[in-house]
């Protein structure tokens, strides 16, 4: 590991803090170090302080830009998701191995993007808790940062690091070192570790077809829209027919790629590569697409059948009429964990993870399935200078409101519960639609209640926080874009509405600072120069509004990606953006100069 002082790695986390906003405390002072290591021997610097040097000098930002996507490795955790992780161990890892048995071949899947490895051990402690021999896996684990993939291979964690480990699985898998735990070498031995560049158009150590599973977590948020769509390309062609893929719970296809199909596996949504119509047609998952069909499609016998308990789920009434399915005494638990494998102790099952249910009936969903839309409101925000209020411009009233009333144990009512079958994706969709009708406490409550079931959905927390603005309720918005900078520390659009949040209230300087760190996070962005202008506008700095509408007009010439998160009267296409820029511009060109 690279030698840096501790008085480089404070400079360099103070200088990340004031450009980027992403704060690096002591405890990730890893992460910095294992960036560095990856970028210094690229431009050839081998002291850390000329390397620190060159981030604070001329052309320096670019050199951050490169750095931070690194520094973010290490934010990552063991079995993150329960949800995802609950769906793994319960039904897709069962039926992938079993299938793979049959057939005679090894379990392929790949953790692209698996930072400093958190992912791929947690991959590979459910599948020898299954009963899987390492001989039986092909776990291939990737990232960008060699530096982190040398990391992950030694298998050392810190304590802090390996807390959310089960105190069962830690003394199974891992053994004592100093300041933390080391995996067993059986444990190594289910994964290989290799770098690779997600972005690249060819992957040429994946063969077509070949694939049962990717997790891609958390990775494409820092991706641009071209560079998804040819990543999801190469992904579908990678899979076999039927196999899955993950990603984050901040990560969604809507709108992006449609050759995948949304599939729910015991409460989680997660994308499939449609079985193919020709050839060999592997034998289905039994997890359930949504929507439900109201007859289940006859099947043939399987060669060896597993417990239908093991995907059991309780009776719901569907909108559509589906017959409820009826629920199976559970009978997995006749396999022993580790049974195959003798590696490792022998220790009892874990207990099975528990999940609440919200209390109350489901109202049928009205929603029809293919009504997945953003409805927007596209109009100008309203004027900002004396000078600009002579424009005549459209402008949207927005009612008071009030916080939804709660029950005395603090919770939403009953009355208003909102469905909780359909993809996360609709029931936003649902809350947005109450929003643009101006019914602010009901798409509250949607969303609210969306976040309890999906904490990690950052486009809903960050629609909550704009909802929060638009009614007034500034210090609530500030904690939602805060709460998803937290878990997603490079997340453009918290430092975007947080902008427009603080504009709102009109806190300029903090909405000059919240759009300077987007826009260093994401220069090209134009809605961001727009806002931007609207502020240095507000603030009597006509000349710097002028910048950064040309700024705005300028970076058209670039693709512009729709923003994660719902925001009613934000310019939502190049058009609308070039028109209002270009005609804010011709105003302050009108001014006399001061």
């Amino acid at each position: 590991m690279l030698n840096v002082s501790n008085k480089v790695l404070q400079q360099l986390a103070a200088l990340l803090l004031e450009r980027a906003g992403l704060k690096i405390t002591p405890d990730g002072f890893h992460s910095l170090r294992l960036a560095l290591s990856t970028r210094m021997p690229v431009l050839g610097i081998e002291e850390p302080e000329r390397y620190l040097q060159r981030l604070t000098g001329v052309g320096g930002e670019e050199e951050l830009r490169s750095l931070l996507p690194l520094v973010t490795v290490g934010h990552t955790e063991f079995f993150r998701d329960a949800k995802q992780f609950r769906a793994l161990e319960k039904s897709v890892l069962p039926d992938l191995l079993a299938r793979a048995r049959r057939e005679m071949r090894k379990v392929s899947i790949w953790s692209a993007g698996c930072a400093t490895g958190e992912e791929p051990y947690s991959m590979a402690m459910v599948l020898a808790e299954l009963g899987a021999l390492s001989a039986e896996v092909d776990l291939w684990a990737t990232d960008l940062n060699l530096a982190a993939v040398e990391a992950a291979r030694q298998g050392r964690f810190s304590t802090r690091r390996s807390i959310s480990i089960h105190p069962e699985r830690l003394a199974r898998f891992f053994r004592p070192v100093e300041d933390g735990h080391e995996a067993l070498p059986a444990l190594r031995e289910y994964i290989r570790f290799d770098g690779q560049n997600l972005a690249v158009p060819v992957f040429d150590k994946v063969a077509l077809n070949s694939l049962d599973l990717i997790l891609c977590r958390n990775v494409i948020i820092y991706f641009d829209l071209p560079t998804i769509r040819g990543l999801m390309d190469r992904f579908l062609s990678a899979l076999r027919p039927g196999g899955l893929l993950f990603l984050g719970y901040s990560e969604s296809l809507f709108k992006v790629y449609d050759r995948f199909e949304m599939i729910e596996v015991d409460g989680a949504f997660v994308y499939r590569r449609p079985p193919s119509d020709k050839g060999y047609r592997p034998p289905p998952l039994r997890i359930h697409p949504y929507p439900v069909s109201t007859e289940p499609p006859a099947r043939a016998p399987e060669p060896e059948p597993f417990s239908p308990a093991v995907y059991a789920r309780p009776a719901v009434e569907l909108a559509q009429g589906a017959r409820p399915r009826a629920s199976t005494p559970d009978t997995a638990s006749t396999r022993g964990p580790g049974a195959l494998s003798g590696a490792f102790p022998a220790v009892r099952p874990l207990p099975a993870a528990s999940t609440t249910q919200a209390s109350g009936t489901q109202p049928p969903a009205t929603t029809k399935t293919n009504d997945l839309g953003r409805p927007r409101v596209t109009v100008e925000l309203p004027a900002v200078s004396a000078a600009d209020a002579v424009r005549t411009r459209p402008t949207v009233e927005l009612p008071a409101v009030s916080a939804p009333a709660r029950t005395v144990t603090g919770e939403l009512p009953a009355a208003t519960a909102w469905p909780k079958l359909l993809p996360p994706a609709e029931r936003l969709a649902m809350a947005v639609r109450k929003m643009t009708q101006g019914d602010f406490p009901a798409a509250i409550q949607g969303v609210q209640r969306l976040l309890v079931d999906e904490p990690s959905d950052l486009d809903a927390l960050l629609t909550l926080g704009n909802l929060y603005s638009l009614t007034g309720r500034i210090t609530e918005a500030r904690e939602a874009f805060a709460q998803a900078i937290q878990r997603e520390p490079l997340c453009v659009e918290a430092r975007v509405f947080g902008g427009v949040a603080a504009l709102q209230a009109g806190e300029l300087r903090e909405a000059r600072s919240e759009l300077g760190k987007a826009l260093f996070l994401e220069p090209t962005l134009a809605i961001g120069h727009y806002l931007l202008a609207q502020v240095q506008e507000r603030s009597h700095d006509s000349e710097a509004a002028r910048r950064s509408y040309r700024n705005a007009i300028a970076q058209l010439r670039f693709p512009q990606r729709t923003l994660a998160g719902h925001y009613p009267e934000m310019l939502d296409s190049a058009e609308a953006i070039s028109r209002a820029a270009r005609y804010a511009l011709a105003a302050l060109e009108e001014q006399p100069p001061h």
